[in-house]
């Protein structure tokens, strides 16, 4: 009996180590999992996995291009009018119509305040310089907006003009235009390289260089000789319909000595 009951003591001495041995196995792979968890986050919220992006702070990954161009359709946007207009100088007044660009119901205020300020600024200027103008003028703004899809982006182009009419002949005796290219996305503002490149690749300013030549010397703004103006991808441009346009500020951009818009269609070459 005293063998009996020392064999039965061996047996169930092992049973605390064990124990502890799954304990610490099993405590390892949760400190491990921990840690894993750790160097990849979630968002809770979200259906997908997001990632941080430097311009517009999350974004969802992992989406084909067709569900990237149905999440872009389904952006709503809307542009108001805004208008103002000042009488206090008989030989000089202003009728000004401005575009307020909202996303999703919410203002854009940068862009619609950058807007505003800049055509009441233009004409508070001229205002002063008109003061003992013998004529009377009309200091016009109105505009006109398209929207297109640029690749992976919703492109809202707002087309502002600015005219200054001689109110009796009813003439216009200069011209400006100012477009704004704003991503619903991202709501802010597109240079014209960003689209261009997206548009021609990533030779667009030798064909738009060269397209813009020829148009200005068949149109006899100036000769071949004289010609020498370079695309600097800071020029006005807008997309209607799917067609890319340059629009040229006459004599402020140094294509001819009148002040008038030039409107240029760029057109895609085959390679």
């Amino acid at each position: 009996m005293e063998t009996i009951r020392f064999a039965e003591k061996r047996r169930t001495s092992k049973w605390p180590a064990i124990i502890v041995t799954c304990f610490l196995i099993l405590g390892g792979c949760f400190v491990a999992y921990l840690i894993n968890f750790e160097d990849n986050p979630r968002m809770l919220g979200f259906s997908g996995e997001v990632a941080m992006n430097e311009s517009n702070g999350l974004e969802e990954v992992g989406l084909s291009d067709a569900e990237k161009l149905d999440q872009l359709m389904n952006l709503n946007y809307e542009v108001k009018d805004v208008s103002t207009s000042d009488q206090s100088t008989p030989n000089f007044v202003s009728n000004i119509h401005v575009p307020n660009i909202y996303v999703d119901g919410k203002e854009v205020e940068e862009i619609n305040s950058k807007i505003k300020d800049e055509y009441n600024k233009r004409f508070e200027t001229l205002k002063e310089q008109m003061v003992k103008a013998e004529s009377k003028y009309s200091f016009n703004v109105t505009y006109t907006y398209y929207e297109n899809i640029i690749g992976l982006k919703k492109i809202v182009s707002l087309v502002v003009k600015q005219q200054i009419i001689d109110a009796d002949s009813q003439k216009v005796t200069s011209e400006k235009i100012t477009v704004y290219n704003v991503d619903l996305s991202s709501k802010a503002t597109v240079d014209m390289n960003t689209i261009a490149l997206d548009i021609f690749g990533k030779d667009y300013k030798d064909i738009m260089k060269k397209q813009v030549k020829e148009y200005i010397i068949s149109k006899g703004y100036v000769k071949e000789s004289d010609y020498n103006y370079e695309i600097t991808g800071l020029e006005n441009y807008y997309i209607q319909e799917g067609k890319f346009h340059i629009a040229f500020n006459g004599e402020n951009d140094g294509i001819t000595k009148k002040a008038e818009v030039i409107d240029i269609v760029i057109e895609k070459v085959d390679n």
